[in-house]
């Protein structure tokens, strides 16, 4: 399923970083509602030691287009205590997981993190995840090449393998 034009669509950092490679993070902006967490703005736009940038921006141009929400540390241990150490999640991660928790209608667009997915299984948000192919395509975008971690058939598959599971 798609999220309809205008919905809120949490973004971490590698699914921002998908967006600006693809090519399509403007069409994505104007078509939903971007959210994300202070933590996902400055992995995506932190020089790591050897001078590598995910994203060529500034954190105030990213800012400028997109909804930036800081987390608070019990919104942090009230997410910790839910997932109870299932999954193995990022700073970012975490931070926006903790910020879903206090949404009602929002989607996830997925990136390739195994233990994001496997924290948005536990929290019961699994059937809110939507791929970069998907929402891009709603977008306008033409979504071709691609990283298969952000095609529909990933997501698709990893929803699969989780009901497996849980039969």
């Amino acid at each position: 399923m798609v999220p309809p034009r205008k919905s809120v669509v949490l973004a971490d950092t590698m699914a921002i970083k998908a967006a600006h490679d693809l090519g399509c993070w403007n069409a994505l902006r104007n078509h939903y509602q971007l959210h994300t967490v202070s933590m996902c703005i400055h992995e995506v736009t932190c020089r790591d030691k050897s001078g590598h940038q995910l994203i060529t921006r500034t954190p105030a141009e990213l800012e400028s287009e997109i909804i930036v929400v800081e987390v608070t540390d019990e919104m942090r241990v009230d997410m910790d205590f839910r997932i109870r150490l299932v999954a193995d999640v990022h700073r970012g991660e975490r931070d926006l997981l903790a910020y879903a928790l206090t949404l009602r209608d929002a989607w996830w667009l997925c990136g390739p993190d195994n233990g994001t997915v496997r924290a948005l299984q536990v929290l019961k948000l699994f059937d809110r995840m939507v791929s970069l192919e998907a929402i891009a395509s709603a977008s306008g975008h033409s979504a071709t090449m691609l990283s298969r971690h952000y095609t529909e058939r990933w997501l698709s598959d990893h929803r699969t393998q989780a009901l497996l599971e849980e039969l």
